[in-house]
Order: C-alpha cells, then structure tokens, then sequence
C-alpha cells in the first residue's frame, strides 16, 4: 500500500503486514514527522513473516481495538511517544539524514516518482512581461523622429520650402511662400558682396527671423574700415517691405538668435568695431562676413537687396 507523510506530503510503499487494528504510528524518513496511519482495510488479515512486537494481529470476532502509544511502530532504537519526555521548548526538527530509520521490515520505501509529485504541484510564479516589446519600441522611435523632424523643420523653413520643392515641385513656393531673391549692387572700386544666401529660422523671444549672411570684399585699391550694409526686402510688385542697417564683422549663432530679443539682436549686428572679426584696416581684395536680420518679415516677401550704406579709408592693419 502508499501512504503519504501529512508534513512534507512525501510518498512511500508501506508493507500491508506492518498494518493491524485501526492503524498504526509512523515516522517519515524524509522529515522526521510522526503521524498515525488510519488502516484503510481494517478486516483484513495477512499473516506476517515473523511475530513482530510493533505488530498486533487483528481479532475479526472482537471490535477492534486503537492502539495505545506502546503499540505504535517506531524506528529501532528510537523512543516511543508515551516514553519520551516532553522538552521544555519546541526542538528543532532533525535534518533529514540525521533521523534515525526504523528496521528494514518497518521503513517504508520513497518510490521516486511520487516524490516529484510534490514539487510540480507548486505554482510557479511567472516573471512580468517587459514593457518595452519590439513593436513598442519601434513605435516609440517613429513617433520621436516625427516630432524632432517636425520641430526642426518648423524652425527652419527654408529648408522645408526646399524639401517641399524637392519632392513636389512648386509645392515648397505654394505652402510657404516664395523664396526671396538676391539682389546686390556691385560695382568695380568699390564693395561686392559674395557668397550671399538666406534662411527663415524661429526664435522664442523675438518671433519669426529672416536671415541673410554672406561676404563684403574690399574692391578698392587701399584698406577701408567701419564697412556698413543695409538689407531691404520687397514683394513681387517691387515694393518696400523693411530696411535694416547693420554693420560687417557681427555674427550671431543659432542659440543668440533663439535667445536674444529683437531689441538685443540689433545692437549686436551695429557695433561699428565688429564684434566677431574687426571692422577696420580691411586690406585690398580681402573680406569680411557680415550678418543681416528681419524680424517678423511680412508673407509677402520675394525678393531681398543688399547694398553699401557706408565704408571708411583706414590704414591697413598689421
């Protein structure tokens, strides 16, 4: 027959002839723990192998008796439940391979399967699925590409008006607007202007900007100094939409233009010194780069004119 420890719930293939009466006591070999096995067939009678003083031989003529602690099987060696003496504190229940075994007769054996029975039974907790699933994470990349995409283009729209044209000729002019055309005075002995271009870009504190960079080459046949532009923007009629005077040799980067005001821009593109690179002793055929801003420049805007509004004669510099 099987019976089952009722702590560690550990099976074992117990002898039908070591049952007698209503059940007897026995110790697990695994956990050391005591308990009472009821006799399932409490009628039936196998002769034993050999008289056993653990053993009772049931009587089916008499009702049958429960064994006292004294009739209890109990390893060799072992103390029985009535003769062993209550502690004083709860001992410490003995490791499993310090628990002495009864005889060969009484212990019964672990079979090793049912053993396993046990340890599948406890519910396994199961780890958390991650958050961060490939499909999110790939949804979350395109959705900050977007929004920076979308940022930087809102900032610069001179390049979104080219992307726009690129992908859709006309399309970059139709949404945005034209864009403004280059128009310089030049002429020999005099300053021309190089390299000139322009771009729309957005600033928190003075709104929207229209900036034109380029070069003033020295034309004249001796150094000159104190050189001054001024910017005009027209509409397609021709028109005068803006004027703004400035002086070579101020520069401002992205992060002055995002952060100064409109006020502040202007006085840093009219120290007449130059700030960036000096505004004097500007040799022959040599350049300076100058820097024009239109704040809040008005939809209509088609075409931009850059001009000489003044220069000085001055030694040369060393």
């Amino acid at each position: 027959m099987i019976i089952q420890c009722k702590k560690c719930t550990t099976k074992f293939r117990f002898k039908d002839e070591l049952m007698a009466g209503d059940g007897v006591w026995v110790r697990c070999g695994r956990c050391g723990h005591e308990f009472f096995e009821i006799n399932t067939k409490p009628h039936t009678f196998v002769p034993p192998a050999k008289e056993h003083p653990a053993w009772v031989k049931p009587d089916p003529a008499a009702a049958p008796k429960p064994l006292t602690p004294a009739d209890v099987i109990t390893p060799h060696g072992a103390e029985t439940p009535a003769a062993r003496p209550q502690p004083e504190a709860a001992p410490k229940p003995p490791e499993p391979e310090d628990v002495p075994t009864a005889p060969d007769a009484a212990k019964p054996a672990p079979e090793e399967e049912e053993e396993t029975e046990a340890g599948d039974e406890e519910e396994v907790e199961r780890p958390r699925a991650s958050f961060w699933t490939p499909g999110r994470l790939v949804a979350y990349s395109i959705l900050v590409f977007l929004v920076v995409g979308s940022v930087y283009f809102w900032l610069n729209p001179g390049i979104t008006r080219d992307v726009l044209n690129f992908v859709s000729p006309g399309a970059g002019d139709r949404v945005l607007g034209p864009s403004p055309k280059a128009s310089t005075a030049t002429a020999p002995g005099a300053i021309n202007f190089a390299e000139v271009k322009e771009r729309f870009t957005k600033s928190t504190a003075a709104g929207d900007l229209l900036v034109i960079s380029g070069l003033a080459v020295n034309e004249y046949e001796y150094p000159v100094g104190r050189v001054r532009l001024r910017g005009r923007i027209l509409d397609n009629t021709g028109k005068l939409l803006g004027e703004v005077e400035t002086f070579a040799g101020n520069l401002l980067n992205d992060e002055e233009l995002n952060r100064l005001s409109d006020k502040e821009i202007l006085v840093e593109l009219q120290k007449p010194e130059g700030s960036d690179m000096p505004n004097t002793g500007i040799r022959p055929r040599a350049s300076i780069p100058f820097m024009i801003v239109f704040m809040n420049p008005p939809k209509e805007v088609d075409e931009f004119i850059i001009e000489l509004a003044g220069v000085e004669r001055t030694a040369a510099s060393n």
